[in-house]
């Protein structure tokens, strides 16, 4: 007993780990500030400075506790017989009976000492640092103490061994002590805690989750309104399905969106990628909370996703995937951690899931391989969305409850969001129905036969617009490889007026006249803005590339938007673009 409370072992801060360490947070501190101010601020106005400011505010807090450790000549970790005393944690030396479990958390790059501490003890010890400085709320019931072994000097695996068999002989000491007077001594190590219980199961619900995703992304394959490219969706049909766009949401208020987005994908990989990372969440949080609340959780913050993709991305973006419910599981998993008081709990759901989380909201990557961009505003939209909600919940979640209160309100709203993006399915259903039967878009896709025989059916119900359906069935014919397709034209241009327009363009196309001449014959500058589009159209049929697209952006810039001209050019130059791409 005298010999193990005469023990004391000493382990200083290693200066180099400190300098290094000091250095390379530094690095990466500086790096984040430059990424903001390298970033393309037209396309992502505010993003850069609210996603990477912060962190590197906070790096910059860690660099100066590191270099506060550099210059101090205390030890950074005393052991001993009477106790443990830990210099970033506390002043005084924590006695190894109020530790009621260590724990040696090690991966890549991390080795660290954990005490969980007793709540009795643990509220008289006066903490240093900056936990000090933060709210109570934030800083949790303060029942655990931590210190990284690389930055001691000394052998890792013999200071953990130490700190075991100083904390195995106080125990037995205590023991002894207590059967002397006839009473018993338990300690919380020995018993299986009701958190740990509370893990058990399967997540079901999140299971059935990543079926939908999977079947909805084979129903985009099976039913887009293009075929799919290499495996993926078109854009053109992630748009149709249900993608967030701002122009479809407020100009023609299909608000649906917010709701339908987050069920979408653009490729296997970002499938895949969500799925795992959603099955991460699950173990984590599902069985810990309920599938009621997690199911309330996740649609709440994919729900803060899709508004902050709308409201931050840029006004061409089409959003989708589930990436902003999930990263919320993840924020919202990191508060709800400060829910348990001990145990190997609560430090897992805080490494599991700022392990998913970090990397998620720092765009240090903002495109991938295939072009599409990684949605980083549905990232912080969520995470901000799921970890509001989870601090509302901690407030109101007693310690005496295994789960949360106010279940059914998780699932009324879960429940609410499932009908509204089931009722979804029928505007989809209209869009792609009015999509695939519009003769443009069948052009536009390449089916040229189809694309004629409808262009004619609208010649036929819009009997003002008819001479300009006509050229356009004549345009698709032409593309179709169709022998017939100025056979049908001249008939077509011996009922028209030919005094006036778009007469000249009939005889353009027919090899009367030539394009100086057709431009010569446009009364006012609508008929000169159709005059150009039709020769871009003329110069495509005879293969002649750049003289098209030269034609086409003058169109697109001189016709009004109202026009089939405009988004024709529109279309050809981006028909033209992946030509060339």
């Amino acid at each position: 007993m005298s010999t193990q409370l005469s023990l004391r072992f000493e382990f200083a801060y290693d200066k180099g780990r400190l300098l290094l360490f000091s250095s390379i947070l530094s690095v990466f501190s500086v790096g984040c500030v430059w990424i903001s101010y390298r970033s393309d601020r037209a396309a992502h106005p505010p993003i850069a400075p609210i996603l990477l400011w912060p962190f590197a505010a906070l790096l910059g807090l860690a660099v100066i506790a590191l270099l506060v450790k550099l210059f101090k000549s205390e030890p950074g970790l005393v052991i001993s017989g009477t106790g443990i005393h830990i210099a970033s944690f506390a002043a005084e030396t924590i006695p190894w009976l109020a530790v009621r479990d260590l724990e040696r958390f090690q991966s890549r790059g991390i080795d660290n000492l954990v005490l969980n501490l007793d709540p009795a003890v643990a509220g008289t010890v006066k903490r240093r640092g900056l936990m000090s400085k933060l709210p109570k709320a934030l800083r949790g019931s303060g029942t655990k103490a931590g210190i990284s072994l690389k930055i001691l000097q000394g052998d890792p695996d013999w200071i953990f061994e130490q700190c075991w068999d100083f904390l195995r002989r106080a125990r037995e000491d205590e023991r002894a002590a207590a059967a002397k007077t006839g009473s018993a001594a338990v300690f919380d190590a020995d018993l299986e805690t009701a958190d740990a219980a509370a893990t058990r199961g399967q997540p079901l619900f999140t299971y059935a989750l990543i079926a939908i995703l999977a079947s909805v992304y084979a129903a985009e394959l099976a039913f887009g309104v293009d075929a799919p490219d290499k495996g993926s969706p078109t854009i053109q049909t992630l748009l149709v399905f249900g993608g967030t766009f701002r122009n479809s949401i407020l100009v023609y208020g299909q608000w649906w969106r917010l709701f339908t987005a987050p069920f979408l994908h653009a490729n296997p990989l970002h499938l895949a990628f969500n799925c795992f990372a959603l099955w991460l969440a699950g173990r984590l949080l599902e069985r810990l909370i309920g599938w009621h609340w997690f199911a309330g959780l996740f649609c709440i913050s994919a729900l803060g996703g899709s508004v902050a993709s709308l409201l931050i991305n840029p006004v061409n973006v089409v959003g989708v995937g589930a990436s902003g419910g999930i990263v919320g599981l993840f924020a919202a998993a990191i508060v709800l951690s400060f829910h348990f008081r001990s145990g190997s709990l609560p430090t897992s759901l805080r490494t599991g899931a700022i392990r998913i989380l970090i990397p998620s909201l720092i765009p240090f990557i903002s495109r991938t391989r295939d072009g599409m961009q990684i949605d980083y505003a549905a990232h912080l939209g969520g995470a901000v969305a799921g970890g509001a909600i989870a601090l509302i919940l901690l407030t109101v979640w007693p310690r005496v409850r295994p789960r949360p209160r106010f279940s059914i309100a998780a699932l009324t709203f879960s429940i609410a969001f499932a009908v509204i993006t089931a009722v979804s399915l029928w505007p989809i259903s209209q869009i792609r129905a009015d999509l695939l039967t519009n003769p443009f878009s069948q052009y536009f896709r390449g089916q040229y036969q189809l694309a004629a025989q409808d262009f004619a059916v609208k010649a036929q119900q819009d009997e003002k617009a008819a001479p300009y359906y006509h050229l356009w069935r004549y345009i698709a014919q032409e593309q179709g490889k169709d022998a017939d397709a100025a056979t049908g034209l001249r008939a077509e241009a011996v009922k028209l007026d030919q005094a006036k327009w778009p007469y000249p363009i009939y005889r353009l196309f027919l090899g009367e006249l030539n394009p100086a001449e057709v431009i010569a014959k446009a009364s006012d500058n609508n008929a000169l803005c159709e005059a150009i589009f039709y020769i871009g159209e003329w110069h495509l049929i005879r293969n002649e590339i750049p003289d098209a697209r030269q034609q086409f952006q003058a169109a697109s810039l001189s016709c009004p938007s109202t026009f089939m001209e405009y988004d024709g050019a529109r279309g050809e130059l981006q028909r033209l673009s992946h030509r060339n791409s």
